[in-house]
């Protein structure tokens, strides 16, 4: 009889990928055998940081004193005598014993927010008291990050770098970091040039800014790069920052959450240099009083367009827009002062090819729209209100969404009724993503349990106020045999994956999954 172990290793690699996003079932895999072990560990260490955040229902305080342990373990305990010394004077007593794996040669993924959040969560843990805006704190976390950073990219095959120099503590305060000028970021041109995607985030560290300025001529491969600045920059830093988006050989997406008008114009116009390659652009606080919209035109190939929190745009601007060969696919519409026949033009630009609509307020105008020029949409999620509930709930009945997501500050027991009853025949997952009671879950159950046809298969619910054991409660009164094949609860709070109240709802043929998010 041949055993699981007999399969090829891409076909058992393949399983494991599977289970990727599942930590706990992955890390009892490590205990099997050796074989799975070496199977399994570049999975679990690919983006680990994801992953430590997630991975138990132990109480937050445990899981970071953990992390900081893992970190020390793994990564700390294979620094090499120069990287050891960067962290002088602070951890010079720490001599770990050699781990089994070079772990950070599995790391495909390297944020220095994540680092940062496990050393400074461990700082808090410890001492609730600490202060962690002193000057030698601050020293100490770059020092830490320095050494780790050049870890990774001695012995890593990175795809993705997020760049911050800043961490926020509470109640809005942060503070910012940076590295130590000892790195030649030159030395490892062939580590950079194998990056795909490049996030930065940054306020003023001097030294990461120096690691910026080296990007456009180290980083030339890559498909995704987002930018993201808070405050005023010098001019050298700006330059960098354009010279990146025209070293690349065939950008895919851009991303760019900029206040400043004048960064916001001169990275557009370096756009020009990616126009053929182009597919993905996400602007944030673009002033469109001073950019046209029309300046999108000349991304011939274009398929995805989000305008989050932007100013101004009218149905004027977007003559070239409307008149280009873009054929958009995804569209995102959150943004502030705009003429109110805009979205609705945008939505008839789209047309047949639109899959994937994300929008903050539903009018008759825009409802018109969808029904006359959008008979294809898959994906529908609303942001804030639906003025007119009638003409939506018309228009979804008639729909062939499959995906519905609800994403707002809060959902009223009305609409929750109503969207019950209304359910379309295409309808496979609803995703609340907003605050509300258990009753009104209740509510929800009851009237789709009166509809003759039920086919929806997922319901998925973000738990933003601690109710995750009262919704349980609500499910198993009211969910029907059969009536959800699964239902997700994103939970902030420790659930017993093993009562009573999830095995009985359970017996109702129904996957229930608690999803523990920190």
């Amino acid at each position: 009889m041949k055993t699981f172990e007999d399969l090829p290793c891409e076909c058992i690699l393949e399983i494991f990928l599977y289970f990727e996003d599942n930590y706990s079932t992955l890390y009892r895999c490590l205990l099997v055998s050796r074989y799975w072990c070496k199977l399994v560990v570049p999975i679990l260490w690919r983006n680990p940081f994801h992953y430590w955040w997630r991975s138990s229902s132990r109480p937050v305080e445990n899981i970071i004193e953990n992390n900081w342990h893992l970190l020390r373990r793994t990564y700390m305990a294979t620094l090499n005598e120069v990287e050891k010394e960067i962290l002088h004077p602070y951890d010079k007593r720490y001599n770990p014993s050699q781990p089994l794996f070079q772990y950070s040669s599995y790391l495909e993924k390297f944020s220095f927010a994540d680092i940062a959040k496990i050393i400074v969560e461990c700082w808090k843990g410890r001492n609730k008291s600490v202060n962690l805006f002193k000057k030698i704190r601050i020293e100490r976390l770059g020092r830490i990050m320095t050494a780790i950073f050049q870890l990774v990219l001695r012995t890593s095959s990175l795809r993705e770098i997020e760049i911050f120099d800043y961490y926020g503590v509470r109640n809005d305060k942060q503070f910012t970091y940076d590295i130590l000028n000892v790195i030649s970021f030159s030395s490892y041109q062939p580590i950079f040039s194998q990056l795909r995607n490049l996030t930065i985030h940054i306020k003023q560290g001097p030294y990461i800014k120096e690691l910026l300025r080296n990007s456009s001529k180290l980083c030339t491969n890559l498909e995704r790069l987002e930018y993201k600045i808070e405050r005023y920059i010098d001019p050298k830093t700006v330059d960098s920052f354009a010279d990146i988006i025209t070293a690349q050989s065939s950008l895919k997406k851009f991303s760019m959450k900029i206040h400043e008008i004048v960064y916001q114009r001169r990275f557009i116009s370096h756009l020009d240099s990616q126009k053929e390659s182009l597919t993905s652009l996400s602007l944030h606080h673009v002033n469109f009083s001073t950019i046209s919209l029309n300046s999108i035109a000349k991304f011939i190939k274009l398929e995805s367009m989000e305008l989050h929190s932007c100013y101004w745009p009218t149905k004027g601007s977007c003559e070239m827009f409307m008149q280009s060969s873009i054929q958009l696919k995804s569209l995102t519409f959150d943004t502030f002062y705009f003429d109110d026949m805009l979205l609705p033009t945008l939505i008839e630009k789209g047309g047949k090819n639109l899959l994937n609509l994300y929008i903050d307020k539903v009018s008759e105008k825009v409802v018109m729209a969808l029904s006359q020029f959008c008979p294809n949409i898959s994906k529908f999620t609303l942001h804030h209100k639906i003025q007119d509930y009638n003409m939506f709930m018309i228009y979804l009945k008639v729909s062939r969404i499959s995906q519905l997501v609800i994403k707002s500050y809060s959902i009223s027991v009305e609409l929750l009724s109503v969207l019950a009853r209304y359910v379309p025949s295409s309808l496979e997952e609803i995703y609340l993503c907003c605050h509300f009671r258990p009753g009104f879950l209740a509510i929800f159950l009851i009237d789709y349990n009166d509809l003759s046809l039920n086919t929806l298969k997922t319901l998925r619910i973000k738990d933003l106020d601690g109710y995750s054991h009262e919704y349980l409660k609500v499910i198993e009164r009211h969910v029907v045999y059969n009536a959800l094949k699964t239902i997700v609860i994103e939970t902030t709070v420790c659930v017993d994956k093993s009562s009573n109240l999830i095995q009985n709802i359970r017996k109702k043929g129904i996957n229930i999954i608690l999803q523990e998010v920190f």
